[in-house]
């Protein structure tokens, strides 16, 4: 049988098909291209980034030494013009290059975007550069096209460049002399006057020279306190030459040639001083010489050896020193203290001494130093990957109140208790039988009360009885009323009126409004008197039937009045006066007494049952809720409460006068309309004008009643600044210290307080330092006080945060570590804007 033989192993592997390696040829040539072209684009990007570095570099330089070299008319637009024309003359061109970004940041001397203006620096921005920037951050992000890695799908690749400037210190021309800001103003020596008889000349105007028109002025030296000008030493112990720094050869080196700050500087600490306050940072860049260091001062020249060569040279020379000008120090001498308020330049044209008052140097003052300093790279240090810094600035929108100049004619009712207690003196005593008894209520550790609150009982000293200080404290109203005849009497304004209203257990009596104070007066002296004497009283106390009394007057007395040619609108104010525990029931519909609430009328086995006489002194047995009640009947003080919220504080204001040291249960926080108007005379008090407290208070409610009228204002803007005068001290709160920030750590409950801190110009922001990373409930506060407001308005309080048109009392944040932000650490901003907590015409 014929048959194609099967092939062997050999034959099979050594057959093949034409053109299978091609595919595998190409797939080889894509990748090795993409691998070379990966190379080739991602050299060219480190290439282009090397160049983005150096121009990030030099940009920075720039926009520091243009910073440096400012004026007055500096804008940051024109740092920003400085940074775009130094990438550009370095090759890169940032106009209209979608594909580069560049943001720059002025940064504080902690390394941190400056909290009193914009930190970031914008083209166009015409607003003047911020007096604080210690450096310049410049970050440049894009990317690079790339050419061959496209085949793989990369069409660019990232590029980044960050580059740091900062402010070398001044190291020449800065001379230690300090001269006192007292005898300068603006950019001249401000005239001491004519001389007097024998005296030499001291300011005159230069008429010749290369400083023609210019002042001239003598100062004289001080050793042992600050005058024209004062000596300064650089170094603390050890000067630059390496001996004393308070030795003359130390002084003969820092004064001579263009001195020797640059081999050291060192700042005097901050002395204990309240004034001026000590900043945040202190001092802001250590060993360089800077507005707002305290620097130390030295002996100086004495009169025998002044005349140095080396002064001397500096006035033939006509040397322009650059000197500290100093507003406040500390000590004397080798211990003095100043503190550096300006850099100005000077020339001295002359030296000499005046018997009598010592050296002095004839001066030149040509203003502001021109800066000395040149930029220089600053290298940040590493940021801390676990620790973060928080801060933001802070805004508030705000509010006050407004008063209107027409205010509301009054109609008072005050509401008098006439109880025999009120015949004792403000510590309880009465007379019994000639001798001084505790007859009622006292201070602490008094004696037992006993049963003497009668005529016969009353306190010897007319004038500190309870009655007689608050029928004089009444009198007090009707003449700061405006009452026909009272001493305040404005015809220009409408009427007040006044009613009176007594009471005791079973007595109550009344009079009409009157709108005359004669009437008023007269009325006072004979509420209630007893024995015919207008300074006694006798009976209990009943008084839900005093006030229920003023509600019945109230709610039947005129709502409006016309005069001066137009109708006016009254406003109600009812001032109930006691000085005892209301202890008698009141039966409503007869409107007296329905029995005193004694121990017999508790029930079987209640504390207030055991307490015998005592009951009757005791607030808290007097109250529904601890005593409970009595054949259906609410206690004394629950009634007297019911009475105030039912028919009084609807309609009126009620205000009460505690006289004596009594129990404010059910006063302040029931029959009050607010705590606010509840008013305490637990001792009786006399000012140098012969007033009391009671007198006192009787003004206050007045002059709180008459400007109670209030509209809410607005500023209708966000504020972002508070001057001192807009600020007073609150708690632990002093300024520029107007707030505080509170962090709170959600998993830890760990707090960290920062201050809400107002900047030299006002500006509020708050800074931490060193927080752990997580999350964090804030709470912010801090306190305002409007121009706008009434005199003697207290400063708000500001803490709700408003977001999106939402205001909450709190927010979460997150704090993770972002190398997007600028400075040297790890940052995160957090703004704040803070409205008013609460209304701004509630009363508390």
């Amino acid at each position: 049988m014929n048959g194609r033989q099967p092939m062997s192993f050999k034959q099979l592997v050594r057959r093949r098909k034409q053109g299978q390696s091609i595919p595998l040829i190409a797939l080889m040539i894509v990748v090795l291209v993409a691998m070379v072209g990966l190379s080739v684009d991602v050299g060219n990007t480190f290439a282009e980034e090397r160049k983005a570095v150096a121009a990030s570099n030099a940009a920075s330089l720039g926009a520091m030494d243009a910073y440096i070299r400012r004026n007055a008319g500096t804008t940051t637009d024109t740092i920003y013009q400085r940074i775009e024309a130094s990438f550009a003359e370095n090759g890169i061109k940032l106009v209209a290059n979608p594909q580069l970004r560049l943001n720059a940041t002025y940064l504080d001397a902690q390394g941190q975007p400056i909290s009193n203006a914009l930190p970031t620096i914008s083209k166009g921005d015409s607003s003047p550069v911020p007096e604080n920037v210690a450096y310049i951050q410049v970050r440049l992000e894009g990317e690079v096209d790339t050419y061959f890695a496209r085949v793989v799908g990369r069409d660019d690749l990232p590029l980044s460049a960050t580059s740091y400037a900062g402010t070398c210190p001044p190291n020449s021309g800065v001379y230690p002399l300090a001269v006192n800001t007292e005898y300068i103003s603006d950019n001249t020596f401000i005239n001491p006057g004519e001389p007097g008889p024998g005296e030499d000349q001291e300011f005159w105007t230069l008429d010749s020279g290369p400083y023609r028109g210019l002042t001239e002025r003598r100062l004289y030296v001080s050793d042992t306190a600050p005058g024209g000008f004062s000596w300064l030493r650089w170094m603390d112990g050890q000067g630059a030459m390496g001996t004393s720094a308070t030795s003359q050869q130390e002084l003969n080196a820092s004064l001579a040639g263009e001195g020797n700050i640059a081999a050291g500087f060192e700042e005097a600490p901050w002395p204990n001083v309240s004034s001026p306050p000590r900043p945040t940072v202190y001092p802001e860049v250590p060993g360089q010489l800077n507005v707002g260091d305290w620097v130390w001062g030295t002996p100086g020249w004495k009169a025998g050896n002044g005349r140095q060569d080396t002064i001397n040279g500096h006035i033939q020379n006509g040397t322009r020193m650059i000197l500290p000008i100093y507003d406040t120090y500390q000590g004397n001498g080798a211990n003095a203290q100043y503190r550096v308020v300006r850099l100005g330049l000077f020339v001295i044209t002359e030296e000499g001494s005046t018997p009598g008052r010592g050296p002095w140097f004839n001066m030149i003052f040509l203003g502001d130093a021109q800066r000395q300093g040149t930029s220089c790279v600053a290298t940040p240090p590493t940021p801390s990957s676990s620790t973060i810094e928080l801060f933001g600035p802070v805004s508030l929108w705000p509010e006050y109140q407004i008063r209107p100049k027409d205010h509301k004619p009054v109609q008072y009712v005050v509401v008098l208790d006439v109880s025999g207690s009120m015949n004792a003196n403000f510590i309880g005593q009465g007379i019994r039988g000639g001798t001084i008894t505790q007859c009622t209520n006292g201070p602490a550790g008094a004696p037992a009360n006993q049963n003497c609150g009668n005529p016969d009982s009353a306190w010897n000293v007319q004038q500190e009885r309870r009655i007689y200080v608050a029928k004089q404290a009444m009198i007090t109203l009707a003449n700061e009323a405006n009452l026909l005849n009272s001493a305040s009497y404005d015809p220009t304004k409408p009427f007040d009126q006044i009613s009176l209203v007594w009471f005791n257990e079973s007595m109550r009596g009344s009079t009409n409004f009157s709108n005359n104070a004669n009437t008023v007066i007269n009325s006072i002296l004979n509420a209630g008197k007893a024995r015919n004497d207008p300074y006694k009283t006798e009976g209990g106390t009943n008084g839900a039937a005093g006030l229920f009394q003023a509600s019945r007057i109230l709610g039947t007395a005129p709502k409006k009045t016309t005069e001066l040619g137009r109708e006016w609108e009254y406003k109600q104010a009812i001032i109930f006066v006691t000085d005892g525990v209301s202890n008698h029931f009141f039966n409503a519909p007869n409107t007296n007494s329905a029995g005193q609430s004694g121990a017999g009328t508790y029930a079987n086995g209640h504390f207030c049952g055991t307490l015998g006489a005592t009951v009757l002194e005791n607030a808290q047995c007097q109250t529904t809720d601890f005593g409970g009640k009595r054949n259906g009947m609410d206690r004394p003080i629950t009634q007297m409460e019911n009475v105030s919220k039912e028919l009084l504080k609807p309609i009126s204001d009620v205000y009460v006068v505690a006289l004596s040291d009594i129990p404010a249960t059910g006063l302040r926080t029931g029959v009050a309309s607010v705590p606010a108007y509840f008013f305490a005379a637990k001792s009786l008090e006399k000012d140098a004008d012969g007033k009391t407290n009671v007198d006192r208070i009787f003004e206050l409610i007045n002059e709180n009643v008459q400007n109670d009228v209030c509209l809410p204002g607005l500023d209708n803007q966000w504020r972002g600044t508070i001057p001192p005068s807009h600020f007073q001290s609150v708690g632990n709160l002093s300024y520029p210290n107007v707030g505080e920030v509170i962090l709170t750590d959600i998993s830890t409950g760990t707090r960290y307080t920062s201050y809400i801190t107002a900047g030299t110009n006002g500006q509020l922001v708050y800074r931490f330092s060193d927080l752990p990373r997580g999350s964090y409930r804030l709470t912010p506060y801090l306190f305002y006080r409007h121009p706008l407001d009434p005199p003697g308005a207290l400063p708000r309080r500001y803490s709700l945060i408003e977001n999106a048109g939402t205001t909450t009392a709190d927010i979460t944040i997150n704090l993770e570590p972002s190398d997007q932000r600028p400075g040297f650490a790890t940052i995160i901003e957090q703004p704040l804007n803070l409205r008013l907590f609460g209304d701004v015409c509630a009363k508390t």
